[in-house]
């Protein structure tokens, strides 16, 4: 239902239940900054469970970049699109709603003085999500979704709650 695999899920959400250590997995991403002078700034290979994405970052122009693929923002906002649609999408098949159409818009304003050292300004104003939902069910049902996906949603999760941060540098040759 709704492109969701619900046996899968199901199964999924047993596993996790008897063995919750389970549910733990842990995400790593490696990329190298390109150093040459043409050509995106920054490569990563995301490699997941049935294959591998070569993404590049660039950023525009007026932050140093040549503007030739997204930038780290749209990535994010990417990020928090595809994992909040997902997130409405399986709380709707594990109630049975059909989802005929789903569209989803995420924007923010990025005050840019900050990243460039000019101002301590807020980065951005906030995050904003507007979906589009076709659906044969009643407005309150799937304004419940909403409010089931909003609590269920990784990256909502990652957005409105600290996540602990650890950088460490170590120098090459």
């Amino acid at each position: 239902m709704n492109h969701v695999n619900l046996e899968a899920l199901e199964k999924t959400i047993a596993l996790f239940r008897s063995d919750p250590a389970k549910a733990r997995k842990e995400n790593v991403l490696e990329g190298e900054w390109n150093t040459k002078g043409s050509g995106a700034q920054f490569h990563a290979d995301l490699v997941f469970e049935s294959g591998k994405l070569s993404l590049e970052m660039d950023n525009p122009k007026a932050m140093g970049g040549e503007g030739l693929a997204p930038g780290p923002l749209q990535y994010c906002l990417f990020g928090m699109a595809s994992c909040f649609a997902g997130t409405f999408m399986m709380v709707a098949a594990k109630q049975g709603v059909e989802i005929q159409r789903l569209k989803i818009r995420v924007e923010n304003v990025v005050d840019m003085t900050r990243p460039l050292g000019i101002s301590q300004n807020p980065l951005t104003d906030g995050v904003r999500i507007r979906l589009s939902v076709s659906s044969p069910s009643s407005e309150s049902v799937l304004q419940k979704i909403e409010e089931q996906s909003r609590e269920q949603c990784p990256a909502v999760w990652c957005l409105t709650n600290p996540i602990p941060l650890s950088i460490s540098l170590h120098r090459e040759g």
